[in-house]
């Protein structure tokens, strides 16, 4: 009984850790969800007639990506992620993603006039495990909810805006960007060392999502 068990599950081995691969890594894009956390850090310089470059600075804020924004307002939307009550005593805490960064108009009928601007944020992958929960339906024993949260503001030169995600979503707060002498300046706070490696596990598992 036993080998015949083995002979049955051998051949399903490679299939196994396969797709353990591409969970780890479609669940490498988002990040845990604990207490409010400081998730994002945007400034903006004007280019033009409501036409903004935007300095984005996420995760560790140790690296600033560049945008340009058309518009009166900034949006940054997220997804979150809840798990089934069971999930959570093997460690699996909410989490959530950065999607996407967007210009927005004041006045709807300008919105739907202007060309919208608007950048992708997250991370693609090969397997996508909300899809996936809903097309299990009742069967899904997993994934407990999925939503999405945003925020936006206007676009001040004269302002650094700090995105924070909580329990139930984003909210931003925003402060004075100018620094005594008349200087503008983005302050990031670092809570590890820039460049940190992701673990051995993490990078195969990007290393095989990439690849299919």
């Amino acid at each position: 009984m036993r080998r015949s068990l083995k002979i049955v599950l051998l051949p399903l081995l490679p299939i196994l850790a396969l797709v353990a691969l591409l969970f780890t890594s479609w669940l490498h894009t988002y990040h845990r969800l604990t207490d409010e956390k400081l998730v994002a850090e945007l400034t903006f310089e004007p280019i033009g007639e409501r036409h903004y470059r935007v300095s984005l600075a996420t995760g560790d804020l140790c690296q600033i990506e560049t945008y340009l924004l058309r518009g009166d307002q900034w949006r940054l939307d997220a997804g979150f992620i809840k798990w089934k009550n069971w999930a959570t005593l093997f460690g699996l805490d909410a989490m959530y993603r950065l999607d996407r960064l967007e210009g927005r108009y004041r006045d709807a009928a300008e919105q739907s006039a202007h060309p919208v601007s608007a950048h992708a944020l997250a991370q693609g992958t090969s397997m996508d495990l909300v899809a996936v929960a809903e097309a299990l339906g009742r069967f899904n024993f997993l994934l407990d909810a999925s939503y999405g949260s945003s925020v936006y503001r206007e676009m001040d030169p004269g302002l650094l805006y700090k995105v924070y995600r909580t329990q139930s979503g984003l909210i931003v707060r925003a402060e004075a960007r100018v620094v005594p002498g008349g200087m503008e300046t983005l302050v990031i706070d670092i809570d590890r060392d820039c460049g940190e490696k992701e673990s051995r596990w993490l990078g195969i598992a990007r290393w095989l999502d990439e690849r299919i």
